[in-house]
């Protein structure tokens, strides 16, 4: 197996598990080295990482955040781990080896921004206006993020509300009609008492996964190196039609 039952308990009360050890050392280094070179930057040259790629798919200024879509290098597909896919399965209650593979990948890596760092405001995913995804069933059961840098503090880590993910439901069970659309439900989100967020810093190799309805956010990076982090996109009709995102990808939602 590979998570343990602790962990399987930890992300049903927490709706959120940061996991190491699905992503051996060696496939993590060659998908660090993939996404260097995919960022057209140069580890060793510092002058090179607050450049944007030229063949970068979008790139946010205000957040800083580079993003390809649908990139299929074999080193970052590898990602895909035998152990990966068993945990999301452990997660998700279904039997090993049950799901399809994901095929390709989107990322999300951030560059330094001159900005007071700060705790961002928790949402939810799916929110996009545009999409207007339903609360019931959601777009998801489950979102995995790969991180293929180390995260110190103020790098870009991903802030965590554990147990959000109860008071969400709540709120969106409060007026369904109301609430009928993750977007209306992200309005008043602010409006619980969700407690103090924790700003995760994950290693190189780890994963976070968390539930449909947890609220997190990412923060921003302060310092000069750039985060390196993915999730994975499927064509396949399913994960299309369930939470389309550009052209003919989707998000890989088993």
């Amino acid at each position: 197996m590979a998570l343990t039952e602790e962990q399987i308990t930890s992300y049903g009360e927490d709706g959120y598990l940061l996991a190491s050890g699905l992503l051996s050392d060696n496939v993590s280094t060659r998908a660090e080295a993939a996404m260097w070179k995919l960022m057209e930057m140069d580890q060793n040259d510092l002058t090179t990482w607050s450049r944007v790629p030229r063949s970068a798919d979008e790139f946010n200024e205000g957040r800083g955040v580079v993003i390809f879509n649908g990139v299929q290098d074999p080193d970052l597909m590898a990602c895909a781990t035998d152990d990966y896919l068993a945990a999301v399965a452990q997660l998700l209650g279904e039997p090993i080896g049950s799901l399809h593979p994901p095929e390709a990948v989107h990322t999300q890596n951030l560059l330094q921004r001159d900005v007071e760092w700060r705790h961002p405001n928790p949402h939810v995913d799916g929110i996009p206006k545009e999409h207007m995804h339903k609360t019931f069933p959601g777009p998801y059961r489950i979102t995995s993020l790969f991180y293929l840098s180390g995260v110190d503090p103020r790098c870009g880590g991903t802030c965590a509300w554990p147990g959000s993910h109860r008071k969400i439901r709540e709120l969106a069970e409060s007026d369904q009609a109301k609430y009928e659309h993750l977007y209306d439900l992200n309005k008043d989100i602010p409006t619980l008492d969700l407690g103090d967020p924790i700003e995760l810093t994950p290693r190189r190799g780890d994963v976070l996964f968390f539930q449909h309805l947890f609220g997190h956010n990412g923060s921003t990076n302060i310092f000069p190196k750039p985060r390196f982090m993915m999730r994975f996109f499927c064509s396949c009709e399913k994960c299309y039609t369930t939470w389309k995102k550009v052209d003919h990808w989707g998000h890989w939602a088993p």
